[in-house]
Formats: C-alpha cells, sequence, structure tokens
C-alpha cells in the first residue's frame, strides 16, 4: 500500500469516526461518508467493504484505546494511589480528546445487542485483556493483603472510575446551557470533576 492509499483509508476512517460520533451508526451512510472524505463510495468500500466493517474497526479501536489506558498505568512501578490518579488523568484526557465518544458506546452498547455480541467476543474474552484484568485482581489483592486497601472487587473499581468520568462528559452540555457557563468555565468544570472523582475513589478504597 503507498502513501496515498494509507492517507485515503486513514482519512475515510477518520471521517466515518466524526460523523459515526455526531449522528451515530444509523444515521450515518457510506455515500455521506464518501462526500465528506470527497471520494467516490466505491472507493470506502474498497478499503473496508461494508459500513459495518469499518463501524466495527472505529469502534474496537476506541474500545481498547480506553482499557489500554489501565494496562500503561498497571505496567508502571507506581504506588497504587497514584495508579488510580494516572487512570483517572488519562481517561480524562482522552475523553477531552473525544468528548461525544461516550455517547457513541453507550448508544451502540445499550441499543444493539450485536455490538455487546461482538465486543464480547473480540474484547471481553480476548486473552490478553483477559490477561490484564488478571492483573489488576493481584495487584488489588497484593494491596488488600497488606491492609492497604479495603475489600473491593477489582470490577468495582473499574466501574466506578468509569460511570463516574463517562458522566461528567455526558453532563458537559446540560452544565454549560443550563448554567451558561463559558468554554473556560466547562474546562475549569472539567478539571474540577478530575479532582473531585479521584478524591472520592481514593477516599472509598481507604480500609
Amino acid at each position: 500500500m503507498n502513501m496515498n492509499d494509507q492517507h485515503m483509508e486513514t482519512r475515510i476512517r477518520e471521517v466515518a469516526q466524526e460523523l459515526f460520533f455526531k449522528q451515530g451508526y444509523a444515521a450515518t451512510s457510506t455515500t455521506q461518508i464518501a462526500r465528506e472524505v470527497g471520494c467516490t463510495q466505491a472507493l470506502v468500500h474498497y478499503y473496508y467493504r461494508t459500513k459495518e466493517n469499518l463501524f466495527r474497526q472505529i469502534f474496537l479501536e476506541q474500545v481498547e484505546a480506553a482499557l489500554n489506558v489501565v494496562g500503561r498505568s498497571l505496567a508502571s512501578e507506581m504506588s497504587f494511589d497514584d495508579f488510580i490518579r494516572s487512570a483517572i488523568s488519562m481517561y480524562f484526557d482522552a475523553l477531552i480528546q473525544n468528548p461525544r465518544l461516550p455517547y457513541f458506546v453507550l448508544e451502540e452498547l445499550a441499543n444493539n445487542p450485536e455490538r455487546r455480541k461482538y465486543l464480547r467476543e473480540h474484547f471481553v474474552k480476548k486473552p490478553s485483556y483477559v490477561l490484564l484484568y488478571m492483573q489488576l485482581e493481584g495487584r488489588v489483592k497484593a494491596e488488600q493483603q497488606a491492609g492497604r486497601l479495603a475489600k473491593v472487587e477489582p470490577f468495582d473499581i473499574m466501574m466506578s472510575v468509569a460511570s463516574l468520568t463517562v458522566f461528567t462528559f455526558i453532563s458537559l452540555p446540560m452544565y454549560q446551557d443550563l448554567l451558561s457557563r463559558t468554554d473556560d468555565q466547562v474546562r475549569e468544570f472539567v478539571e474540577h470533576r478530575k479532582a473531585e472523582i479521584t478524591r472520592l475513589v481514593l477516599q472509598g478504597l481507604r480500609p
């Protein structure tokens, strides 16, 4: 594949991701994607065959990126408290770059059983992510045995961090519009929520 081919393939994926995030899978067509890219519909199908294949690639990339946050933090030698701080900070940084991502993932997982099946087969059962969860579980048990961590399940820690972080971004349009906040005030609010969520999670993990 030459550089022009790589550029076109990447450009199609970038435009498709933007449209999927903005208006959802059902409302996005390959015709619209091609029009926004400035290419033919046939070229979209040449690189990705179907809209579903294109969507799945984007969908899985986004889910993998979110879980890789945990992997990068676990791979370091930092303390467990710093691991939590790092994971929350990286989640926030990722969602600041893609604030529509929570809507995209939640809508597709909530409304489409096939999406859930696909995610289970290509992620939940994937050996690398099973190992990642086992590493997290081992770290949690070690902290608990040392008396530094409350009796809490690793899955509950992940759910607490994910739900508190995601809702911050889901609530942003309401926060900005209902309270007439400026863009600068929204950014300050996001930083405040990052610090508050970190404090709440760490406090809840105290033995």
